[in-house]
């Protein structure tokens, strides 16, 4: 019974977007999408593409335009240097760091990221995970953190009215930005399963983190410690 409440709050909270996980080998071939050479990021949109450094800012960090594209360092006929815009794949990541179009954030150790549905980052060995999903405003699914919320609380009302669910929200910060953090626990048949999420509202839509554990009693754990190493691009 815990693993399908668990299974339902992920289905709730998080708006599953069709994705795939780039990663990034040490060793360059012709199949390898995303890989570091010499201090320098370089990608190929296929396997057998030709592959270009990409433009980073002082920290490594992949710079992205206006509208939301990664830039290519091309060299054009007379020999003049520039930027081609590319556009971001769902996620890119190089065993340090999990870049997306509207974040960077920090890979902690021991954790690692997968999935082929979601950005999902995974502490195998602690049974303990984070998503992440966005959805923009011309997204017919689109929901505001408030929205949002009171969409799970009316979900699990039956449950914190017979005592079973106890779901409650504040306010918060994420790395530096407002955000609402929102918590549920639920107990059934003796078990019991904690999740919580933040949501970050932004022009460009509504941020979703949702955080949980295998383990009731690591429901204390500080999922907001590695939320705050992100790094926004929006």
């Amino acid at each position: 019974m815990k693993k399908n409440y668990l299974k339902l709050l992920a289905i709730i909270l998080c708006f599953v977007s069709i994705i795939t996980v780039f990663a990034a080998c040490k060793k360059e071939d012709e199949n390898t999408l995303l890989y570091e050479e010499k201090g320098k990021i370089f990608y190929r949109k296929e396997a057998g593409d030709d592959a270009y450094e990409l433009v980073t800012d002082a920290d490594g960090v992949t710079v992205i335009d206006e509208q939301g594209n990664m830039l290519w360092k091309v060299t054009d006929a007379n020999g003049v240097e520039g930027t081609h815009p590319v556009s971001f794949p769902a996620f890119l990541e190089d065993g340090k760091r999990i870049s997306c179009q509207q974040f960077t954030i920090e890979c902690p150790k021991g954790w690692e990221s997968t999935g082929n549905l979601n950005f999902i980052l995974k502490n195998v060995k602690e049974g303990l995970t984070i998503s992440y999903s966005i959805v923009e405003p011309d997204n017919k699914n689109y929901l505001t953190s408030d929205e949002n919320i009171k969409h799970i609380t009316d979900a699990f009302q039956s449950k914190v009215d017979d005592g079973t669910a106890i779901v409650s929200t504040v306010k918060t910060q994420v790395a530096g930005r407002d955000a609402k953090k929102l918590t549920v626990e639920v107990t059934e048949e003796g078990n019991q399963s904690y999740m919580e999420a933040y949501y970050i509202d932004l022009e460009a839509g509504t941020m979703t983190f949702f955080c949980s554990c295998n383990d009731y009693n690591d429901k204390d754990f500080n999922f907001k410690a590695i939320l705050d190493t992100i790094e926004y691009r929006v």
